[in-house]
């Protein structure tokens, strides 16, 4: 496994070179606030306001708005909730939360729902591996979660354990977005950890570590309980990781750090055929534009970016583009070369 000081990495003076942009439609019923869970297949994106999780709403890959989908409610033909989705080749499917257990609603294209899987696992986010398995994650909410991630047979049955859930004190859970998926690749990250994994048809296989230096989670954390634990790496700031994938050519590492009262995204690339790591950092103040990675597609990195911070950019594409949009607009796409 290899290790990788992030903190140490010069800092490169070469922007992102911004490929294009695509401005998600603005009409008085689909306003998206700032963070957003970003899916996409042959249909389009789909976009769950995480302030809001009412609904998915569906655009094609024009940008143009074609309404709200899957809407949570109490009525026959809607959700409880939705606590996760992923986009498939044949459609969408959805986490729901149901007490201490777990739902994947699975619907085709049509939006008509073609099963419900049960699983006895209280997951806040998941992802489907390759062979049709999926990988789940409970994250660090002992009792409740005896494992942080678990993987699952099409049909709900339990056929992994991973990432047992040993610690002793009490510590704040953490719903986070732990999967990233590039190519065929999947691939995980946890908050308390800085070990970065693959996930494949035999296990879990480590592939990184991070070393976060001053802003790592120091020893005495795991005595503490969570109160006291929070208040000593909100005291020192702390990193954790925020992303990671790779391809054959290249990795990308996302860590943030919490520090002086501020969040900052620190972005590693690497390049597996030089071994060139460029670090870039980026935050709400600091090239907005790239603070928020909704993830790889098609070899593209694709960024969440306000329509003001897009205004206010300075990129050759953005002088060859004209997007037509206003600074209250909804966000835009970026797309990134990778």
């Amino acid at each position: 496994m290899s290790v990788i000081a992030f903190n140490s990495i010069k800092v490169s003076k070469d922007p992102y070179t911004i490929e294009k942009m695509i401005p998600l439609e603005t009409r008085e019923d689909n306003l998206l606030k700032e963070f957003l869970l970003l899916r996409t297949n042959e249909k389009g994106f789909f976009i769950l306001d995480k302030e809001k999780t009412d609904a998915i709403h569906h655009f094609d890959t024009n940008g143009n708005y074609l309404g709200r989908i899957l809407e949570v409610g109490e009525g026959p033909e809607m959700l409880p909730n939705i606590n996760d989705f992923i986009a498939t080749d044949q459609g969408l499917e959805i986490l729901i939360g149901k007490g201490d257990q777990s739902e994947i609603w699975v619907f085709d294209h049509e939006l008509s729902l073609a099963q419900k899987i049960a699983l006895d696992y209280l997951a806040f986010t998941f992802s489907k591996l390759p062979n049709g398995n999926y990988a789940l994650c409970g994250g660090y909410n002992k009792p409740i979660v005896m494992h942080r991630l678990v993987i699952s047979d099409p049909e709900g049955n339990m056929v992994e354990e991973l990432l047992p859930n040993e610690y002793s004190n009490d510590l704040l859970p953490v719903g986070e977005h732990n999967f990233n998926s590039a190519n065929s690749g999947l691939f995980y990250h946890e908050f308390y950890n800085p070990n970065l994994y693959e996930l494949k048809g035999d296990g879990l296989t480590p592939r990184y570590e991070l070393e976060m230096g001053k802003y790592r989670i120091p020893d005495e954390y795991w005595d503490l309980d969570w109160m006291q634990g929070f208040e000593l790496i909100s005291k020192n700031g702390f990193a954790f990781p925020s992303h990671y994938f790779e391809t054959e050519e290249g990795a990308f590492f996302g860590v943030n750090v919490q520090a002086d009262m501020q969040l900052v995204n620190h972005q590693l690339v690497l390049d597996k055929k030089t071994g060139d790591i460029k670090r870039r950092i980026t935050s709400n103040d600091n090239n907005p534009v790239f603070f928020q990675l909704a993830g790889l597609f098609d070899e593209h990195l694709i960024f969440i970016a306000q329509a003001k911070d897009v205004l206010a950019h300075e990129s050759k594409a953005m002088e060859k583009q004209d997007l037509g949009i206003e600074a209250q607009d909804n966000p835009v796409l970026v797309f990134v070369k990778f």
